[in-house]
């Protein structure tokens, strides 16, 4: 008692137990979100609150939340209805991706997404529709055939000449002699 340290007179803290070193797990095997789901871009929104009544135009992305009653042209941009999305109206655009409610048809120059829980009734007309399982759709699905580029067909080559045939020689009969008495 006379000769304890300072560390000897102050309480044991007790300490967890030592866990095994943990091997490190390389980034590449977490989960990613995809590249199409990546906001390149601002859109413009369209939030929950908001009712919109008439027609929407536009060369930006666009996300609508709220309603909109009217019809929606954004033919070089992406149209998202989130969650909370409600349209009554045509919608054309280069993407479309579903997560609320639209009744109108939709057609996209590039793809269509109709995501789980989202409701759509209307017809649907893309180059990519993807209708994922628990969405409901009623409508028509035309699917958009982009060809390739035509490539220049060959200039025919010109068929050898049929060899002809000389005609028949024509055998003309010599006139009756007239007869006289």
């Amino acid at each position: 008692m006379w000769n304890r340290s300072k560390r000897e007179e102050e309480p044991q803290l007790r300490q967890a137990p030592q866990e095994p070193a943990r091997e490190a797990i390389p980034t590449s095997t977490y989960p990613t979100r995809r590249v199409e789901e990546a906001t390149t871009r601002a859109a413009a929104v369209i939030g929950k609150t908001i009712m919109v009544q008439g027609t929407i135009s536009g060369k930006e992305d666009l996300l609508v939340d709220g309603r909109l009653d009217g019809d929606i042209d954004l033919p070089e941009n992406r149209l998202t209805v989130g969650p909370g999305g409600h349209i009554e109206g045509r919608i054309r655009a280069r993407e479309i991706v579903i997560h609320g409610v639209v009744q109108g048809n939709l057609e996209a120059s590039e793809r269509v997404e109709i995501r789980k829980n989202a409701k759509v009734i209307g017809d649907l007309k893309a180059c990519r529709p993807v209708i994922e399982d628990e969405a409901y759709f009623k409508g028509n699905v035309e699917t958009i055939r982009v060809d390739p580029p035509k490539q220049a067909k060959p200039a025919p080559t010109p068929a050898p000449a049929p060899a002809t045939v000389p005609p028949a020689p024509v055998i003309v009969p010599p006139p009756p002699e007239s007869r006289r008495g």
